[in-house]
Order: C-alpha cells, then sequence, then structure tokens
C-alpha cells in the first residue's frame, strides 16, 4: 500500500521520545502502568523546519504512542544507511506487535526519591525504566532503575543530555556519565558509561503506511564500562525523529555490534498509523 505523505495540520500527542536509551538492557514489551490522573494532552503542529526545539518535544504524562515492534528474540534486518532522499522502513511481517510506550510521572516508582531532578519515566525495555527530565537545553537521561524493586539502580552523578535543542542535522555530542554506586541486578558496580551521539537530516522516513518528512535520524551509541578493569559493553540504537511526534522508529543492536549502521536489528520499532493502545 501505498505511504500517507505527512504534511497535514496536526494537534498531536506529545509522546517521549520512547526509551531512548534502553541502556544495556535486553528488549522487552511490558510497559510502565500509565499515570493517574488522565493524561491532558499538549498542542503541537509540526512546522517542518528541519529541527527539534524543546517545545516540538511535549511531554505528555501517561499518553502512550503506538508502534508496530518486533518479538523478542525476532532479529529483523534494516537499511540505516539509506539513499538520498532517506530511509525506508515500511517492510511489513506477520508476527509484528503492536505496543504502547509513553512517559508517566516519576511520582510513586520505588526509585523515585534517588533521583531528585528525575521527573518522568520510560519504559525502556527488558524490566528497566529510563528516567528523565527536560528543559529548554536537552533532554536530559538522571539514570535507570528496575521495575522490580532493589534489583538495579543506575544512577548518574550528572545528568546526560540524549537531545540537545533545537536536534538539527550535523549535531554531534560525546559525554561520560560516571557511575559511583550503582546496582545491575542486585549486584553492586562502580565505573561509567559512554555516549556517543551524532544526528543526520533528510527528507523522508517511510513507514507502514505513512511518509515522514523532514525527519532527524539520532544514532546513539553507549558504551558500558567497570572501574578497574578492561571488559566493556556497548549497544547502539538509531532513532527517527519528527517534529511533535517524537520517535517515529527506532532500531537497537545486538550487544557490541561493530557497525554504527547495523543491518541486523535486535528490536525495531515503527509508529502506527491508525492503531489503538493494544
Amino acid at each position: 500500500m501505498r505511504a500517507i505523505q505527512l504534511t497535514i495540520h496536526l494537534s498531536l500527542v506529545g509522546s517521549l521520545v520512547g526509551s531512548l536509551v534502553g541502556t544495556l538492557a535486553a528488549c522487552g514489551t511490558n510497559l510502565t502502568p500509565e499515570a493517574e490522573p488522565a493524561p491532558v494532552l499538549p498542542s503541537c503542529v509540526p512546522n517542518r523546519d528541519g529541527q527539534i526545539t524543546a517545545d516540538e518535544l511535549p511531554i505528555a504524562l501517561g499518553q502512550q504512542a503506538i508502534y508496530y515492534a518486533t518479538p523478542l528474540g525476532k532479529p529483523r534486518a534494516v537499511d540505516l544507511v539509506g539513499d538520498a532522499t532517506g530511509w525506508q522502513l515500511d517492510d511489513e511481517s506477520p508476527d509484528d506487535l503492536v505496543v504502547g510506550i509513553g512517559p508517566v510521572a516519576l511520582q510513586t516508582q520505588w526509585y523515585a526519591a534517588q533521583f531528585p531532578t528525575g521527573r518522568f519515566v520510560v519504559d525502556a525495555g527488558g524490566g528497566l525504566d529510563g528516567i528523565y527530565h527536560q528543559d529548554d537545553q536537552a533532554l536530559w537521561l538522571d539514570g535507570t532503575a528496575s521495575q522490580a524493586a532493589s534489583l538495579t539502580l543506575v544512577r548518574y552523578a550528572d545528568p546526560v543530555a540524549l537531545l540537545r535543542f533545537p536536534l538539527r542535522d550535523g549535531d554531534k555530542a560525546t559525554s561520560t556519565a560516571a557511575i559511583p554506586a550503582g546496582t545491575i541486578e542486585g549486584l553492586p558496580f562502580i565505573g561509567a558509561d559512554e555516549f556517543a551521539i551524532d544526528v543526520t537530516g533528510r527528507d523522508h522516513l517511510i513507514v507502514p503506511y505513512v511518509d515522514f518528512s523532514p525527519v532527524l535520524r539520532v544514532r546513539t551509541t553507549v558504551t558500558r564500562k567497570a572501574t578497574g578493569t578492561t571488559i566493556a559493553i556497548t549497544k547502539r540504537t538509531t532513532l527517527f525523529m519528527f517534529e511533535c511526534f517524537g520517535e517515529v522508529a527506532r532500531a537497537e543492536s545486538a550487544t557490541n555490534e561493530p557497525s554504527p549502521d547495523f543491518t541486523s536489528a535486535a528490536y525495531l520499532r515503527r509508529f502506527a498509523l491508525g492503531r489503538t493502545p493494544p
């Protein structure tokens, strides 16, 4: 079926970038329950100027964006390089799942007191939550924690700027986030996460039944190193972002993938036009 080119006037969901970094976790589809009371949606209309400001990434607590997602353990072939006009991720598979992802308030999560600057939480897959806050300068990652109490708690000494506003073609950033006293799967951990982020702007991203234009591709590489060892674990994530929608597609690599433009995604999800929450 021919894709619908998305140029219409929108008053939109304001869903977050999704779980921007399911930091080195396995992928999963179990979601943090929605917050109460019912969400109030911000109004956001894409101006299609090729960049994303903080106002064009509104946070609608409790609201979910709906995606087609690959099942756990089912890698999918992807082309993340694209061509001169953009990227095509519209291949469908009968085993695609329909999942809802969105931000909820930090509030009563068991780890809330550990993240004084955190404001909201997004499911990061593998039973983990990412804890975030956002201001006019950036979307900040404060750390990650397990949804089950006390299993994993990774609090960065200083939050990491994952998306700096305005987000635009050519942006590049590297940073190191110290983990002075973490817990991972019940075991103590001291070390750091190293982030490398780059942004490419291009005309089109085609997902099932929709053509988003213009989009920004955000490639994030996270390398976790324990203090006093040479052991490192790397995870790559490629996000495709559109004004007001936030994340419209993402691909996650297998652990220690060497190529930034990997061709086999351990996890792939794309915006699901017209679908309702599962």
